[in-house]
């Protein structure tokens, strides 16, 4: 638990953010304190196919489930980062729900250069982890509208400086895709569904940034048209492992080009991505993992270099 004085201090921070891809060194990003406990509530809805299969198999009698070591898997993680030269910068959202914890700060927005648009979360309970993003974000970097739209920052991947892709789904609709296309007129936006099999949420479990042209995929969760059009654009891919999909093995965060935090528990994937001659840093994230989230989802990177 960071000391009371310190998390005011950085709770009062203002941050002008810079995001032109997903692979540039990262300089600051935006996570919550670790929490003394992790649960989460049996009773919210089905939010990803990972906590369901968690929450069929909990024999537990009460109304929640407590993740016994997320906390301290989620302090190693800020650890880590901090250990690599990242700003933890803190937001301080209060749950309005019982047993909601809300670790996954991806979601609460989206930043595309210089401008932050705030995500239209799915899930209401969950909007409240918005404004306390929000807080922290220079007014000038904030774009607000009045237009209906969903969109959740786990859904967007920011290959290069003038192309993105965005997964459409349950988390992201076709308002926000043209809210983006419309604030951004000169990026080539690239959109597919993310739903697949019951298994994809997010685009981030489906594919993920290891460096400059170079992702991590779970190929029967990307379409094949994705991937012939980025293979035309010379990017190459690492096969994940599809018996590491419920260990999220693609939801890796990239601290450079070629040198990514990845979850310990994926350790064919991982073998994989080092053979491609990528750095991997190995976080034990075993109780957050069965919640649906990885160290891409845990974090919403505010500045690369």
């Amino acid at each position: 638990m960071l000391p009371e004085k310190e998390r005011s201090k950085e709770f009062g921070t203002k941050v002008s953010p810079h995001i032109i891809n997903e692979y540039g060194k990262l300089k600051k990003v935006l996570v919550v304190p670790t929490p003394s406990e992790i649960t989460a509530n049996k009773d919210i809805p089905n939010i990803n196919p990972i906590f369901e299969k968690t929450r069929q198999n909990s024999n537990s009698e009460e109304k929640y489930i407590v993740y016994p070591g997320a906390s301290e898997c989620h302090a190693k993680l800020l650890t880590v980062l901090e250990d690599h030269g990242v700003s933890l910068i803190y937001s301080n959202v209060k749950p309005t729900q019982e047993y909601h914890t809300p670790l996954f700060t991806r979601d609460v927005g989206v930043i595309i250069e210089d401008v932050y648009i705030p995500s239209s979360m799915n899930f209401g309970y969950r909007q409240i982890e918005v404004p306390s993003a929000l807080a922290i974000i220079n007014p000038d970097n904030v774009f607000l509208t009045d237009i209906p739209y969903k969109i959740e920052g786990g859904d967007v991947v920011y290959l290069e400086k003038d192309l993105l892709l965005i997964g459409i789904g349950p988390r992201t609709d076709a308002n926000g895709l043209n809210l983006l296309k419309f604030l951004f007129p000169e990026k080539e936006i690239v959109s597919f569904s993310t739903v697949r099999k019951d298994k994809a949420f997010h685009i981030d479990t489906n594919l993920g940034i290891l460096g400059e042209k170079l992702l991590v995929y779970l190929p029967e969760l990307v379409p094949a048209e994705i991937v012939s059009f980025l293979t035309e654009r010379e990017y190459t891919f690492v096969e994940a492992s599809p018996e590491e999909y419920e260990t999220c093995c693609t939801n890796v965060l990239a601290l450079s080009d070629r040198k990514v935090i990845a979850p310990a528990e994926n350790i064919e994937t991982n073998n994989r991505i080092r053979q491609s001659g990528v750095e991997v840093i190995e976080v034990e994230l075993k109780d957050i993992l069965s919640f649906g989230g990885g160290p891409h989802c845990l974090t919403l990177p505010l500045l690369r270099e």
